[in-house]
């Protein structure tokens, strides 16, 4: 039976973001209200609206956990222990100095550049030394304050006792060094008291609620900075916010594209339960950090790292390939660099990289036009070594022409971080030389511990405080495993995390696919007789593969191989949007790794309603010099991809006597993709951010582990779901009622990934009423009587971006996997949160360095799972990627909705692309790009198109 509205496309349904309001009409008009609050405000009008009370922002209670387990581990995380009471106090602080213009510099601002907030640090860094020592009745030592080299400082002394009105105190530090502060000698300090809860009690924990709304931080935020002083205060140490940090001393790894990776570590503080108490208390967690840094080069250097200079050596050009929007000089863009000639020095930031050179970039000087290359000889008697290289623009503020320099002349600053993605070859060594395996970082964490003067140091003791030399050991459990089961009834269980069902005796798929007619479609460089070869060798292969498998498909349709010397975008079109007329429905694609079309093959597979499949030539190969896993796995996702199954999965609890799927549970996975923000045009306008993304899947399918999704559009760079829940419930809800007689699940658990504990109260606000408003509302219009009175629901955050890390007890040496948790481990105690509901289910198995156990926590349990039922749904789900026969780190609803919402922005910036569309159109996306906009009979309803 189809439910209500049938495959109706994706809209707001009342929550169209581009309808919100700004904010409530009493608010002041001349304040600036920050993006997240505008974003609240909004949701709140438009519940009123709608008639939907805003939710309690309170974390479920606790849920006994399961007898203890006998997996003996450890991790990461340090207790910290405070044996007396310590009055703290905090200020904010304002430092700033007069520049040689007159104009004050506020070195307390944040910026968003590395190389200007680590340099503000340092200054701040100097000042406050200064002042200490200038003012000893107010500070009784450097060890008596801590502060953030911002505008944070704590004291153990209440510097404003004898003032009741606690006026701002003004302080002017005098004998700086004017070299190092752009010609000044002295700064003016403002001291102001914090007037929200501006005393500190490290030995009280009474601010950890259920109740989030007003969560006061101090408490962490001291302990946070009193553990990084050590680093802070030295000049050993490069810090970054977030608890990252770098020793000078440390080595660096040289990696591709002029960066280079830096060896540091994080640290955080984490409330977690005391071992023997079971009460809250505080630990430090601290784990290792890589990361990518620019290296610091010439500009002309830099550029030799990312493109071919040969033609510069020889007295010519580059090509204009390199240059423009999708260029690979772009990666200078945004680049802060130092201009050094003569005696000049002056920091600049890369606008853009020009295609003319310094001989061919004329500019008025008196009156008069002259080269670039000219200017420098004339005024510096200074020879270009290279004129032909292209220039360096600068856009300086209030002006709207650009300055140019030579490459040549311009170094780049150190210690800055590379953001947005990382070229494929960078991240192939980021990976090599960040896999550090657990009994190595262990060691590594603890020296790293003592390098940051964590198990003591001064600034401790003075508040009574020490730290565990010895890091929290706790007890997991082994889950059961769960089985696998294929065509005819063949079941292989699940050992270690895998389960083999290769070889001659391989089984047939449980579900089979059909296809009723396909084509292939290659772009090599391969010559005509070899290509034509290579793909009916491996055509044939997979072919007999899909039907050992029980699959059935006849022979392809006109297999084509493109013209790889002409432009492969036309053709490609040309090709899939022919494919519907011919009643082709799945197009195999194979492809030479030189050409990366895989992005513009998913927007038109999208765009002309065809399933296709990319393989790699490299992966032919493989399978060509008879590779038979690759080819099994590769018809693995070809049977997913096309709406079949691969098998099913069978899993009791501990006891055996239950289920632990149930078929009126619908799993449902929630995911963000974010677009990288986009930089100001040559005006310094900043254009419209393109959409984010939310990806989901679901079990709706009658099979109860056949997972298809789809993905929404909505407004940039926030994680919270608000405009999304609405429109998605609707379709989840349709799809599972149209394959289950129009009754709707009797229980939903959501997974949604990556929220931080930041956005637990947006969830809770926001998320939740959504979820419980559309199931009323669905309900309301379902027009089908209904054996269950109430749909009820849980939702889970699970994430990895956490720096927890847990280890087996005893590392014995050996492989990765073999040093590494084994799959099935869960944690529900010690390393937990002392007050929310939370565990660790290790899934995977890690073949490579230090493995990421995920951890999970409850945001709403109305359908009242147990703690152990929740770690068994975990497991079991995470057995359920069905196209290599290994577990994932995460749930299967979960890491599909990843992959729907990391395809919906490949579609949604290729159709940017080709259609110049504005980028903040986001109805218009819905309405366009999704598969919900399809027409009701298209495969991609219930096809897994994205495998």
């Amino acid at each position: 039976m189809r439910g209500l509205n049938s495959m109706i496309p994706l809209k707001n349904n009342g929550l169209c973001q581009s309808k919100m309001s700004a904010g409530p009409s009493n608010l002041q008009p001349d304040v600036e209200l920050r993006p997240a609050t505008k974003i609240r405000h909004a949701a709140e009008i438009k519940f009123k609206e709608m008639g939907i009370e805003v939710g309690i922002p309170e974390m479920p209670p606790k849920i006994p956990v399961p007898p203890n387990g006998n997996v003996k581990l450890t991790s990461n995380l340090y207790a910290v222990r405070t044996s007396s009471q310590i009055p703290i106090y905090r200020y904010d602080l304002d430092i700033t100095i007069s520049q040689r213009n007159g104009k004050q510099l506020a070195l307390t601002k944040k910026s968003d550049s590395d190389a200007v907030s680590i340099d503000r640090k340092l200054k701040t860094k100097i000042i406050f030394f200064k002042m200490v020592q200038t003012y000893p009745e107010l500070f009784s030592g450097v060890h008596h304050c801590i502060y953030d080299l911002e505008s944070t400082l704590f004291t153990l002394n209440d510097i404003m006792k004898d003032d009741p009105e606690a006026e701002p105190k003004t302080l002017v530090i005098e004998g700086l060094d004017g070299a190092k502060f752009q010609g000044t000698t002295s700064a003016t300090v403002i001291l102001k008291k914090c007037h929200d809860r501006f005393e500190v009690d490290l030995t009280n924990f009474s601010h950890l609620e259920l109740n989030i709304e007003s969560t006061d931080l101090s408490h962490k935020q001291f302990l946070e900075l009193v553990t990084s002083q050590i680093p802070m205060m030295s000049d050993s140490f490069v810090t970054f916010p977030g608890g990252v940090s770098f020793s000078m001393n440390a080595s660096t790894t040289e990696l591709p594209e002029g960066k280079y990776l830096g060896h540091g570590v994080q640290k955080s503080v984490r409330y977690v339960e005391n071992p023997q108490t079971r009460k809250p208390m505080a630990a430090i967690a601290l784990d290792l950090k890589k990361t990518a840094f620019h290296a610091v080069l010439t500009g002309l250097d830099y550029l030799s790292q990312i493109v071919d200079d040969r033609p510069l050596h020889n007295g010519q050009k580059l090509p204009n390939s390199v240059f423009g929007s999708f260029g690979a000089l772009k990666k200078m863009k945004g680049l802060r660099c130092c201009l050094q000639y003569g005696n000049r020095y002056r920091e600049v930031v890369i606008h853009e990289i020009s295609n003319k050179t310094a001989q061919e970039h004329y500019f008025d000087r008196e009156g008069q036009q002259i080269t670039v290359e000219n200017y420098f000889y004339q005024m510096y008697n200074l020879r270009l070594k290279c004129p032909t290289a292209p220039l360096a623009g600068e856009k300086k503020p209030g002006q709207k022409a650009l300055c140019y320099y030579p490459l040549e002349l311009i170094r780049v600053l150190d210690n800055q971080r590379v953001t947005g993605e990382l070229p494929q070859k960078v991240i192939r060594d980021v990976i090599k030389h960040a896999a550090v395996v657990p009994a190595l970082r262990i060691r590594q964490i603890q020296d790293s511990c003592a390098d940051l003067g964590l198990f003591g140091n001064d600034y401790l003791q003075n508040v009574d405080t020490v730290i565990d030399s010895r890091p929290i050991g706790v007890e997991g459990r082994q889950l059961k495993n769960p089985k696998m089961v294929f065509g005819k009834n063949t079941s292989v269980e699940s050992r270690n995390g895998q389960w083999p069902n290769r070889g001659a005796m391989r089984p047939p798929f449980f579900i089979p696919s059909t296809i009723r007619k396909w084509s292939v479609l290659m772009i090599s460089n391969l010559q005509n007789g070899f290509a034509s070869e290579t793909m009916h060798t491996f055509v044939s292969s997979f072919i007999n593969e899909c039907r050992a498998r029980g699959m059935t498909l006849p022979a392809p349709s006109d297999p084509w191989a493109l013209n790889a010397r002409e432009e492969l975008k036309p053709q490609m079109e040309g090709f899939f949007s022919e494919c519907p007329g011919l009643g082709i429905e799945f197009v195999l694609v194979l492809q030479d790794d030189c050409f990366h079309e895989h992005k513009f093959l998913k927007f038109i597979e999208r765009k002309y309603n065809v399933i296709s499949q990319d393989v790699n030539m490299k992966t032919v190969q493989k399978c060509l010099q008879r590779a038979a896993a690759t080819l099994e796995n590769i018809v693995q996702k070809t049977n997913i991809k096309l709406g079949g199954l691969n098998y099913s999965i069978e899993m009791t609890n501990p006891a055996g006597t239950s289920n632990v799927f149930q078929p009126d549970t619908m799993y449902v996975g929630l995911a963000m993709s974010h677009s990288k923000p986009p930089k100001p045009d040559s005006t310094g306008r900043e254009p419209p951010k393109p959409a984010s993304v939310v990806g989901f899947a679901a079990n709706v399918l009658p099979q109860n582990f056949a997972f298809v999704g789809d993905y929404y559009f909505q407004a940039a760079d926030r994680d919270e779901k608000i405009d999304s829940i609405v429109p998605i419930m609707h379709r989840i809800l349709d799809m599972w009622c149209q394959h289950h007689e129009g009754q709707m699940p009797k229980n939903i658990l959501f997974f949604r990934n990556g929220a931080s504990e930041g956005q637990y109260k947006s969830i809770l606000k926001f998320e939740v009423p959504l979820i419980k408003h559309a199931l009323e509302k669905f309900r309301n219009n379902c027009g089908v009587e209904q054996m269950t009175p109430e749909t009820k629901f849980s939702l889970v955050v699970a994430t990895k971006r956490h720096n927890v890390r847990i280890f087996k007890a005893n590392i014995q040496a050996g492989r990765p996997n073999e040093q590494n948790l084994p799959p099935g481990i869960a944690v529900d105690r010690s390393i937990v949160h002392p007050m929310f509901a939370e565990f660790f289910v290790n899934s995977h198995t890690t073949l490579q360095g230090t493995g990421k156990t995920p951890r999970y926590t409850i945001m709403h349990n109305g359908a009242d799972f147990k703690i152990g039922q929740l770690e068994h749904i975990v497991f079991g789900l995470a057995h359920g990627h069905q196209i290599v026969n290994l577990c994932t780190s995460l749930p299967t609803p979960s890491y599909i909705a990843g992959d729907y919402a990391d395809r919906g922005m490949v579609v949604l910036h290729e159709f940017l692309k080709t259609t110049r569309a504005e980028a903040d159109q986001y109805d218009t996306f819905n309405e366009q790009l999704t598969y919900a906009a399809l027409q009701p009979e298209s495969r991609f309803h219930y096809c897994r198109v994205n495998a």
